[in-house]
């Protein structure tokens, strides 16, 4: 899971790109299945104290949630650092902000200033003082180039400087208009630092020794194996959603366990009470089990798909690439390839997404006689062995994808959809660094792509056309226009007036059809019957502010 910005690395379930935690809720939870939900996961009667472990599947880059560029830091660092604002479920299936480090805040009517009223009673865990200070003290890590911060800069937008007006009122200032700040700042890359350890551990520094403000203090790391994090007692100020009391839990601990089997063995043998992101066959088998409850967690962000090539041919042809659209059946490689754990997606933003276009998820349905008619018209005639050609040429796709990123599978499903209706392919594996290089060559016509985020400006992020040659426009698609109107979003102060034009903007993207979506992003989080009391955020995490155990 990757940075909202310039994201490092991708990879399916396990590291899909993404800025990934900040807020509101869509859960699925049961004790042999999925059902929905919202706001705890709950069971039993909790006792105070002990240790809960989750398996995690990868090292963390950092444990500074400014320098990070992975979305499973960010997850950890919620736990130890607290933002400005909180941006939390609202009870009824939408979300609202509420009150983290500031009391209160006001925005400039062009979305430009942000002002914030400090609260007076926190404290670091080192023992400083919170105030406008320690503000502009960590938005100023983010910024200086010896921080290195993947996410955190490129989030930020238009940034320009943090004012401290008094003790107690900091003011953040940018450039332009930048309406998804909020949003941006509640995702986790902003949890404010303790500017004494800034200033004794340094840019680098920082990311071994985090002291934030959260309910759990750092106690100790052992890259590649586990880190240990201990109750913060004096914890009063979370949000009455989370908890605004010091957490039940003693210890929470994130063992390292980058085997999926691995995972899942170290759940049943007692060792774990929370095993995420395991793969969909043993989320499967445990639900069948019986004896584990299944938290999965919906994310705004880009479904996990496959970004469509349109300056190679044959993808080129925007009619070849609506062909590829209507053949390609979502519903059947969730229930028979995924194991019915994820929710087919038709669209270039999540369901839960602000400026979500039910229009734009309605433009393709499934039907492979329509896919057929296209190509006929494209001028691709059904040839010997079911493949269709054109002046001699085959009807013939590129696909590559990146190793250990989970979709080889899925991807023999869409394969076998294409061959159907006489396209022929051929797939290819290739580590990260080397399959990013391909995409930006475009060498390719159908690649692998998913996205965790905070708002639908990370549409910016991989289909602004300055984002083709070095960046994640694998789809190479050029259109000033799209760019404009990205870009106009972002300056737009009023919600529904920002969520029109995102809505306009997915419309426009799935008529040009330059992406296939396959499934909406999520984390999966599979636990013992005696955890409770975890929160959800849009990102697909979960927070432990009133975790327990049973």
């Amino acid at each position: 899971m990757i940075d909202q910005s310039q994201p490092p690395q991708p990879v399916s379930r396990r590291q899909l790109f993404g800025l990934g935690a900040g807020a509101a809720a869509v859960l699925g939870l049961a004790a042999c299945g999925s059902s929905a939900g919202s706001g705890t996961a709950g069971s039993g009667s909790s006792v105070s104290g002990g240790t809960l472990t989750m398996g995690i599947a990868s090292t963390p880059d950092t444990l500074d949630p400014g320098a990070t560029g992975l979305a499973l830091t960010l997850l950890i660092s919620m736990a130890m650092f607290d933002p400005l604002v909180w941006w939390l479920p609202d009870g009824s299936g939408g979300s609202r902000f509420v009150p983290g480090l500031a009391e209160s805040y006001t925005v400039s009517p062009d979305a430009s200033v942000y002002t914030f009223k400090l609260r007076k009673d926190v404290t670091f865990h080192d023992g400083t003082k919170f105030d406008a200070n320690a503000v502009k003290a960590t938005y100023d890590h983010i910024v200086d180039p010896a921080t290195q911060s993947k996410s955190g800069l490129g989030a930020l937008g238009p940034y320009k400087e943090t004012k401290v007006l008094d003790p107690y009122t900091a003011q953040i200032v940018f450039t332009q208009p930048n309406a998804s700040f909020l949003h941006q700042q509640a995702a986790g890359n902003f949890g404010i630092a303790s500017p004494t350890a800034l200033a004794k551990y340094g840019p680098t520094g920082f990311g071994s020794h985090p002291v934030g403000t959260g309910p759990f203090m750092f106690s100790s790391y052992a890259p590649g194996s586990q880190l240990n994090l201990v109750k913060n007692p004096g914890y009063k100020w979370g949000p009455t959603a989370l908890s605004a009391k010091p957490p039940v839990l003693d210890k929470l601990v994130f063992r390292i366990v980058t085997d999926d089997s691995g995972r899942y063995d170290a759940l049943q043998s007692g060792q774990l009470q929370i095993a995420m992101n395991l793969p969909p066959n043993d989320i499967a088998a445990a639900q069948k089990n019986g004896q584990y409850k299944q938290l999965t967690v919906q994310s705004i962000g880009t479904p996990l798909g496959m970004p469509i090539n349109v300056t190679k041919p044959p993808t080129d042809d925007p009619l070849v690439r609506q062909a590829i659209l209507y053949a390609v059946d979502q519903q059947t490689l969730v229930s028979e390839v995924l194991f019915g754990v994820d929710t087919p997606a038709h669209t270039v933003l999540t369901p839960i997404t602000p400026g979500y276009s039910a229009q734009s998820a309605a433009l393709y349905s499934y039907d492979p006689d329509k896919a057929g008619a296209l190509l006929d018209k494209a001028g691709w005639t059904m040839g010997a062995g079911g493949v269709r050609t054109k002046n001699g040429k085959k009807l013939a796709l590129d696909i590559i994808l990146w190793a250990d990123g989970g979709m080889e599978l899925p991807t023999e499903f869409v394969v076998s959809e294409l061959n159907k209706v006489g396209f022929t392919a051929t797939t290819s594996v290739q580590p990260f660094a080397t399959a990013q290089a391909s995409y930006n060559s475009g060498v390719h016509n159908l690649g692998a792509f998913g996205y965790f985020g905070t708002d639908p400006y990370l549409l910016n992020i991989w289909v602004n056309s300055d984002a083709i040659k070095s960046g994640f426009n694998w789809s190479h698609y050029d259109s000033p226009s799209i760019d404009s109107m990205i870009a106009q979003a972002n300056k737009t102060a009023s919600t529904a007036a920002r969520d029109a034009i995102y809505e306009q903007v997915s419309v426009d993207l799935m008529q040009e059809a330059i992406y296939l979506p396959l499934w909406n992003v999520n984390d999966p989080f599979t636990m013992t019957s005696g955890v409770s009391g975890l929160h959800t955020t849009l990102n697909g995490y979960i927070t432990f502010h009133s975790a327990a155990l049973s």
